[in-house]
């Protein structure tokens, strides 16, 4: 029985392709052609290995998540100090552009505002992906009331959940348009709070 030609593809690619055209683009605007253009899959291919459009999607935000929660937590461990850290997060609102394409946004905020709570597979890793950022947010609370840049009375879990409202916020405004130097005056007022 021949079984067709076997898929030789980099998952890798085709994942982190998928990735950046959602995050642009969002999950209805990007159709099925964006999607093998984008990946270089043949239409077999894509259905094969993922199934469909939304089994792609939810691997590509899964990726998009995963990958930065990583890239957050080696950034704490590189940063000068855990409130150096918040800064630098509060500041990367400004540099998240989309080449050719302008700001593009959280692509959490970006998710949960197309999706809502309107399917539930995509509700649980929303769910999971606010609790990722969350969790590297405590850490580096945690880390300030340590090292005493932060003070002894302030909740960590707390101050996670302003932080990730914040960045929400910033990243929507900076989509919109809002002038560099507001966002800045912004987070200077958000940085006082801590």
């Amino acid at each position: 029985m021949n079984r067709g030609r076997p898929r030789i593809f980099n998952p890798e690619y085709v994942l982190e392709s998928a990735m950046q055209l959602f995050w642009r683009k969002g999950y209805e605007a990007t159709s099925l052609q964006d999607l093998l253009q984008a990946t270089g899959l043949s239409k077999s291919s894509l259905y094969d290995s993922f199934g469909n459009k939304q089994r792609l999607f939810e691997a590509a935000f899964t990726r998009y998540f995963d990958m930065r929660a990583v890239l957050m937590r080696e950034e704490l461990g590189r940063a000068a100090s855990p409130l150096a850290f918040i800064r630098n997060c509060l500041n990367s609102v400004l540099e998240d552009v989309a080449p050719g394409h302008g700001p593009r946004g959280c692509m959490l905020v970006n998710v949960a505002n197309e999706f809502s709570t309107n399917d539930p597979s995509v509700e649980k890793l929303i769910f999971l992906a606010t609790r990722r950022f969350r969790e590297v947010f405590v850490e580096a609370f945690e880390q300030a009331k340590i090292s005493g840049e932060l003070s002894q009375s302030k909740d960590p879990a707390s101050l996670a959940l302003f932080m990730h409202c914040a960045m929400s916020g910033l990243r929507t405004q900076v989509k919109s348009g809002i002038a560099r130097k507001e966002i800045l005056t912004v987070i200077e007022i958000i940085m006082a709070n801590f």
